[in-house]
This record gives C-alpha cells, sequence and structure tokens, in this order.
C-alpha cells in the first residue's frame, strides 16, 4: 500500500465524474497508460474508489497524523488519527453532528466488528463536549446502515470533575459551590476534592442529565469492548502529574505532554482550585484577572479552566489541546509551570473563540495554525463566538505571515432556498437556508510537513495552506499546494 503525496489529486472515474483526495490518502497502483494510472483509493475504512489520476502523481511508503476538527455547532469534536492507524476521539459536541460525521468515516461496523476508538477524551464535563459521544450509540438502532456505528472504546480520559444536577434532591437549587461535590477552604480558596476516575461510582442523585446518559453509554459499551479486546474499558481521570497516561502512542513515536488541569494537595487530598468570575471589562482583554479572593466563585469557570489541556508532539510538528481553557486558568499554567513547553505549530483554540482567554497563554503558543469550532445555532446558545477580540489576539500571537485561523462555523456554507413552506405553520412560508458543506477543518503531517485545508460550498473548491516546520520550530509555507487534475478518459 502506498499513500498520496501530492497535496491535492483528482480521479477520473469510468463514468466520468471526478472525485479529489489528499495528501496522505492510501492508493493501490493498478496500471499506468497514456500518461495516467489507473489506481484503487481507500478514503474511508473499507471504502474503494476506483479510477485513473494524474501519472506525474507522487506517492510515498509511510501514513501521516490527521486531525480533523468537526462542525459540531456550538461545541468541539475532534479526531485524530496515528499513521499506524490509532483512533482518538476528543470530545464529541452535544447533538448528532459528530456521530454523523463518524458513521460516514468509518463506515460497515457492527457489533461483531465494531470501530476500536483508542482513547475517547473528554476535556471536561460540560455537555457541548461529550454529550453528542452518546448519539454514537442511540445511532446503533438506526434503520438505514449509513447512519449508524458501533464503537468499543478502549480507554476513556476526563477531568475527574463530576457535574450535580441544578437542584438537590430536596429541591434547594444548588449554589455554584455545590455544583461538583465536596469541597474544602483553605486559605481563604475553595478547592474541589470529589475528584473521580470512573465517574459511574459517583450516586446517580449526584449527576447531572447528561453524565448520566453519559455513564449508561460506557455501561453498555463494556461487554463489547471486553469482547473485542479482551481488556475492559480503562476509566482514568487526568492532571499534570500523570504522565504515562499517553504511552500507548509511544510505538509510533508520538509524544504526549500533560498541561493541565493542574492540581494541588490541599489538606492531604488531591484538589483543584474553584475559580472566580472574570472581569466584565477591557482588562479580561488585557490579560488582567480579579485579585485573589475577589470575585464570585463560578462552576462554569472552574469546569471550563481545568478542561484537559496537553501538547502533541509528532517529529517537529507540535499540537496544542487546550478544551474551554480560560483566562485565569492559562494565567496558573504559566505561573504553576513555568518550565512548561507550550509552544506549538497547531493550536486548538480556548473555548470556541470566547474573549476569556490569556494573551501571553497565546504568544507563548505562537500558533502557525488556529483552529476554533463555534457555531451559535440558536439563542440559547448565542455567546458571540469567536469573538473579534480573540481573533486579533491569534493573528498578533502568530508565528508567520501568514497566520492561518480556521473557524467551523465561517467555513461552513449555506445556500439559500428563498421561501418555502413552513413545517411549523402550515399555510404560511419561511425565507429558508440549507447548510450543504460543514465546516470540518483538516491537519495531515508526517512530522515536517503540514497540509491545513478546509472545504467550501463549491465542489473541489477549498482553501488549503502548506508548510514546513525544521527542528528548531522554524517555518517556511510553499508559494502554493500541489494539486494534480483529473486526467481526460
Amino acid at each position: 500500500m502506498q499513500y498520496l503525496d501530492d497535496d491535492i489529486v483528482n480521479l477520473r472515474r469510468l463514468d466520468g465524474s471526478e472525485a479529489q483526495y489528499f495528501w496522505g490518502d492510501a492508493c493501490e497502483v493498478l496500471s499506468e497508460s497514456n500518461g495516467r494510472l489507473e489506481v484503487r483509493i481507500f478514503p474511508r475504512r473499507g471504502i474503494v474508489d476506483t479510477g485513473f489520476i494524474d501519472a506525474r502523481t507522487n506517492f510515498r511508503s509511510k501514513g501521516l497524523i490527521w486531525l480533523s476538527m468537526v462542525d459540531v455547532q456550538q461545541g468541539d469534536g475532534l479526531i485524530l488519527e496515528t499513521p499506524g492507524g490509532k483512533v482518538i476521539f476528543i470530545d464529541g459536541g452535544d447533538n448528532q453532528l459528530f456521530a454523523r460525521h463518524a458513521n460516514f468515516r468509518y463506515p460497515n461496523t457492527s457489533e461483531q466488528k465494531p470501530l476500536i476508538v483508542d482513547l475517547m477524551l473528554i476535556t471536561h464535563g460540560d455537555a457541548d463536549h461529550f454529550d453528542g459521544l452518546t448519539e454514537l450509540r442511540k445511532s446503533e438502532t438506526d434503520s438505514r446502515p449509513d447512519k449508524r456505528i458501533f464503537v468499543a472504546p478502549k480507554r476513556v480520559y476526563h477531568n475527574g470533575i463530576v457535574k450535580r444536577p441544578g437542584t438537590t434532591p430536596e429541591g434547594r437549587e444548588r449554589k455554584d459551590s455545590e455544583m461538583f461535590g465536596r469541597t474544602v477552604e483553605d486559605a481563604g480558596e475553595t478547592y474541589v476534592v470529589d475528584l473521580v476516575d470512573d465517574q459511574g461510582a459517583v450516586p446517580g442523585t449526584e449527576m447531572n442529565k447528561p453524565f448520566k446518559t453519559w455513564v449508561g453509554t460506557l455501561a453498555a459499551w463494556e461487554p463489547r469492548t471486553l469482547a473485542a479486546t479482551d481488556q475492559p474499558i480503562l476509566r482514568r481521570r487526568l492532571d499534570h502529574t500523570k504522565s504515562d497516561a499517553f504511552d500507548f502512542l509511544l510505538d509510533e513515536d508520538i509524544h504526549v505532554e500533560l498541561l493541565g488541569p493542574i492540581t494541588e494537595t490541599v489538606q492531604g487530598q488531591t484538589a483543584l482550585k474553584f475559580l472566580r468570575d472574570p472581569p466584565d471589562d477591557a482588562n479580561l482583554m488585557l490579560g488582567s484577572v480579579a485579585p485573589a479572593g475577589k470575585g464570585s466563585l463560578s462552576a462554569s469557570h472552574t469546569i471550563n479552566g481545568h478542561s484537559i489541556n496537553f501538547r502533541l508532539r509528532y517529529g517537529n510538528v507540535r499540537f496544542l489541546f487546550t478544551g474551554d481553557l480560560n483566562q485565569e486558568a492559562g494565567q496558573r499554567l504559566r505561573q504553576a509551570l513555568p518550565g512548561a513547553a507550550i509552544r506549538a505549530e497547531i493550536l486548538k483554540a480556548p473555548h470556541h473563540g470566547s474573549a476569556d482567554f490569556d494573551m501571553e497563554f497565546l504568544k507563548e503558543v505562537s500558533p502557525v495554525v488556529s483552529l476554533i469550532s463555534s457555531g451559535d445555532e440558536s439563542k440559547q446558545k448565542e455567546y458571540i463566538h469567536p469573538r473579534a477580540t480573540l481573533m486579533s489576539a491569534l493573528g498578533k500571537a502568530g508565528r508567520t505571515t501568514p497566520s492561518v485561523i480556521f473557524c467551523t462555523e465561517l467555513a461552513a456554507f449555506f445556500s439559500m432556498l428563498g421561501y418555502v413552506d413552513n413545517p411549523k405553520k402550515p399555510g404560511k412560508k419561511v425565507f429558508a437556508f440549507e447548510r450543504t458543506n460543514f465546516g470540518i477543518s483538516h491537519i495531515r503531517t508526517d512530522g515536517e510537513r503540514v497540509l491545513a485545508f478546509t472545504h467550501s460550498g463549491k465542489e473541489f473548491f477549498n482553501e488549503a495552506y502548506r508548510f514546513t516546520v525544521s527542528p528548531t520550530g522554524d517555518v517556511a509555507f510553499a508559494a502554493k499546494v500541489v494539486k494534480r487534475s483529473a486526467p481526460k478518459l
């Protein structure tokens, strides 16, 4: 098996139609004649596409790391595949979109032959980061084969925090400080100490609805994982001290440095500091936070700030994953781990482009490509993401010119349908749009060369950038990507 070594390669099928493939797609050459190659291309697991490509197409013998930021609207959902075929899900949104993409990408699974997911990593316990993973299980009962997927996760990592319901069993509204179970007070600060490896160990009455559903989903997957791998699902809480969590990638020379959440030992217990509401003014943009002990305790900022964040390195290329890291947590990370290496070529921008970011953190990262997952699809989820200040900050913190910023909702494409019947109000019309392209963003790399690209609403029309990274982090952009047009029949 070989792999395409040109950036974009168009294939001509026998019926005259075209398809487009990219650097790193698996390819088998069948024959050569008349300036063209007859090939089989394997774009998705278990799928074969046959046709002809330009005979000048270059090939390589080894696969690439693929990272795809899936458009899940308001939320995060990423898929990382290693050259050796390991599959990692990082979050999964809170709707069907992540599952639908997984259904398409990994077809022909079954109860007996599930997709082995080497790791499901949930950066933190907000529903827009993990509730969509439960849709994978729900899809199993879909009558349409192309809409269902069977998975068997080997590992599930999380930050140890389980959200409680908004009200107690007695009907009392919980305070923010009560949302994560037991806490302790020390030197004027509040710390969460109810941290667990197995979220199922928390009583059902002490979990909110998404966590209850998630625990039930893992219980349903457990027998399948055991049958497929001879091991139960490894459930594990991560913090910055868990240096062995990603050892399963070392055989492919992929190295991971865990940067957070940052735990502390308080009164003999492992603890996460309760974070506070940030200033609601320009000071946030300027990198200021409320003085210690000031500002209200905030459950949302605490669970966001204590997202699992880590740097993955393959060859010269580094990826930084941040979950919903916020300004206070970013500043604490820099202070607690002053020697930590956070410089990275690819940055998963924190918190969907929120204004709650740490400028000094972004400067230290000095990204070449920043990926933002956002989509304010309803009034209830309107947060004005990505914020103008964050977009500006990413450009300013960028290492190079150009500084590439991809955003899922900006890469999505909507087609205008005009006035159509309103299904909710018979006899009335509504002016409608149809989403014809979801804003997925892709990164592929061999550890030195990087291809970053998105799609558009126009067939075979991409925004793509190619660059190389030296061992010292110097970046050189190619003048253009290499595109091979499909040959004539």
